[in-house]
């Protein structure tokens, strides 16, 4: 079939999440190699968002896909339901605990970022109820996402249309997210006291301690467009869980595996949370996979208790052989120090020559998931019109690059493994598609 009659037919016949019915990106990718996409056509373009932020490897590592072809020869499928065990689960367990910050040592198997979090809301209530306490309320921040299934898309606070299909679950909170550039309180950083911390404080009290199981949020905000926290906001919210004993579950879907230039990106503040979510780069976004760890208090605490939660992949052998592998590459080839290193060299280019432009707000983020937030003009913080997301995202098509955009918000996300010269190329694309951006392109 020609490029044009696969893409009427997507149009016709499959439902993409995310995204209005009907509609594509006009693209149909065939194959793929290190940073490099290839569609239908033969054209190349750089991945400069990993897809969705989770090849952080490269695409078409031919040593982990080697490590997933050995283990389907030696065993394919063996299911840890129900207390049956498979050498790979525990093997990755044994690795998983290597990297993992200290005391996040017991782990469960998932399939994606979504059903690990809505595993991580039961064992927290079930935590609570273990200790004969009645807390059952999850809080998060606006502008989060943690998934869209039943179970946890309350918890996602991302934009009108997520999620308001479902009717209200009870128990959900949200509170204002950390976003200095547009502080939902009006202030200014540093002399804002660092408020949305201390809001959660707030909330916890006003709630009541005694019906607050957990806050979950992620480290660097990524579905919004990467908006990363002040640097006190982790060291204060692990203060105030400790104080009104609330969990504090950390959500490393997206910040993970080196995305932000430390294996986790909860490194960067010191802080050890009580649950951490991981998915996405734990298998190079290869296959679906996704993992829990917790601490040996919450272990324990259950205890003796039925766990009523998994499903017939869970511990996949195949999915923990690739993921044993991934964590190999990014500790041997020290993948965190060269997002950083990379990241650090993009930021400052970013800053420099991209900040002068006429509407350019500011530069956010860590590592190798930064953004630049565009605007009408900088006095106002004006927002532009919704229309500029695809327009940025076909321009980068015709300029060779699938390019990460959420509204008025440019992302900057490639493999964490891309080179410097690689990244200079790759932020030469997002320099030109922002310089020809044109003040009738903006109107809001």
């Amino acid at each position: 079939m020609l490029t044009e009659e696969l893409i009427k037919y997507d149009r016709e016949h499959i439902l993409h999440g995310m995204t209005v019915v009907g509609k594509t990106q006009g693209l149909v990718i065939e194959s793929a190699n290190g940073i490099e996409l290839i569609d239908t056509d033969g054209k190349k373009l750089m991945d400069l968002s990993s897809q969705l932020i989770n090849v952080n490897l490269g695409h078409n590592r031919r040593d982990i896909i080697e490590a997933a072809k050995e283990q389907m020869d030696k065993l394919n499928y063996a299911a840890t339901l129900r207390g049956f065990s498979n050498l790979p689960s525990i093997e990755l367990a044994l690795k998983l605990s290597t990297i993992t910050p200290k005391g996040l040592d017991r782990f469960m198997w998932a399939h994606t970022g979504a059903d690990t979090i809505d595993s991580a809301f039961r064992i927290a209530n079930m935590y609570w109820k273990a200790k004969g306490l009645r807390k059952y309320k999850i809080i998060s921040l606006f502008s989060s996402y943690h998934g869209t299934t039943r179970g946890v898309a309350r918890a996602t606070n991302l934009a009108r249309g997520v999620t308001e299909e479902m009717p209200p679950t009870p128990g959900h909170i949200h509170i204002p997210n950390y976003y200095c550039y547009r502080c939902p309180f009006g202030k200014d950083y540093p002399t804002c006291g660092v408020q949305c911390a201390k809001f959660l404080e707030y909330t916890i009290v006003n709630e009541g301690a005694d019906s607050v199981a957990a806050f979950i949020a992620e480290p660097e905000q990524g579905s919004i467009g990467f908006i990363a926290p002040p640097p006190e906001y982790w060291p204060m919210v692990r203060e105030i869980c400790d104080k009104y004993n609330v969990l504090l579950i950390d959500d490393e879907v997206m910040t993970g595996f080196t995305r932000t230039g430390k294996m986790f990106a909860i490194e960067h503040w010191d802080v050890v949370p009580d649950m951490m979510i991981m998915s996405k780069g734990i298998v190079n976004g290869y296959l679906p996979f996704g993992a829990l760890a917790l601490t040996g208090d919450i272990f324990e605490t259950l205890s003796g208790n039925l766990l009523p939660i998994g499903s017939t992949e869970s511990g996949n052998p195949v999915c923990c052989a690739m993921a044993m592998k991934c964590i190999d590459v990014y500790v041997n080839e020290r993948v965190s120090e060269n997002a950083a290193r990379v990241g650090n060299i993009a930021r400052e280019r970013m800053e420099k020559e991209f900040l002068a432009l006429p509407h350019v707000g500011t530069v956010d983020g860590l590592g190798l998931m930064l953004a630049v937030e565009i605007v009408t003009d900088k006095e106002s913080k004006g927002i532009p019109t919704p229309g500029l997301t695809d327009l940025i995202q076909k321009t980068g098509f015709k300029q060779g690059a699938v390019l990460r955009v959420i509204g008025n918000r440019l992302g900057y996300s490639p493999p964490c493994t891309i080179t410097e010269e690689q990244s200079e190329r790759g932020l030469d694309v997002l320099y030109s598609v922002l310089k020809e951006l044109k003040p009738e392109d903006l109107k809001p």
